[in-house]
C-alpha cells in the first residue's frame, strides 16, 4: 500500500523505452542503477527480461524487471504444495531487478511492485501456467520480501551453507 502522502491516481506503470531519461535516478545501489541506465533495454531487446518503470508526478521513482523462471523444489516442499509431487520443477515468473529511488523509499513503491507482479502472474495464467513468483534477493533485502510472504527455497538454502 502506498503511503498517505502519495496520490495513487498520479502513479503509473510503463514499459521501459528510450523515451525516458534516467540520469537523476539513484536507488543507492550502483549495480541496480547501472542495470536501469545501461542494460535494461538490451535485456528487453534480447528477450531476457522486461523492465517496467513506476512514474509518479512525471518522475521515474522505481523500476523492476519480470522474466520467466522455474522453481526447483525438494520432495518435501513439492508434497506440501501440490498433488503432483513427482515434479521437481514448477513454472514461475521472476521478479528481477527492483530499485526504488532513494527519495521515494519507504513510501510503499516496493510493495506496489510486488502487487503488480502478482497481477501479472494471475493474468499470465490465462495463457501459460505460473505457479510461483520468484526473486533473487540481495542479502540485505531478504527481510523485505519475507515480510511480503516470500519464503526461502529449500533447494537454494542448502547451497548457501
Amino acid at each position: 500500500m502506498l503511503s498517505s502522502d502519495i496520490e495513487p491516481e498520479l502513479v503509473r506503470v510503463e514499459g521501459i523505452s528510450k523515451v525516458y531519461d534516467f540520469a537523476d535516478f539513484d536507488c543507492d545501489d550502483n549495480d541496480l542503477n547501472e542495470f536501469l541506465k545501461k542494460d535494461s533495454l538490451t535485456y528487453k531487446e534480447q528477450l531476457v527480461a522486461n523492465t517496467f518503470i513506476i512514474i509518479y508526478r512525471e518522475r521515474v521513482v522505481a523500476f523492476f524487471s519480470i522474466m520467466n523462471d522455474s522453481i526447483k523444489l525438494k520432495i518435501a516442499e513439492s508434497k506440501s504444495i501440490s498433488s503432483l509431487n513427482r515434479l521437481s520443477e514448477y513454472p514461475a515468473v521472476k521478479l528481477g531487478r527492483l530499485g526504488v529511488d532513494k527519495g521515494f523509499k519507504g513510501k510503499g513503491f516496493g510493495t506496489f511492485i510486488i502487487d503488480f507482479a502478482v497481477g501479472v502472474c494471475r493474468s499470465v495464467n490465462e495463457v501459460s501456467a505460473c505457479r510461483f513468483i520468484s526473486v533473487d534477493s540481495y542479502p540485505d533485502s531478504t527481510s523485505f520480501y519475507e515480510k511480503r510472504g516470500f519464503i526461502q527455497n529449500m533447494v537454494y538454502e542448502k547451497k548457501r551453507d
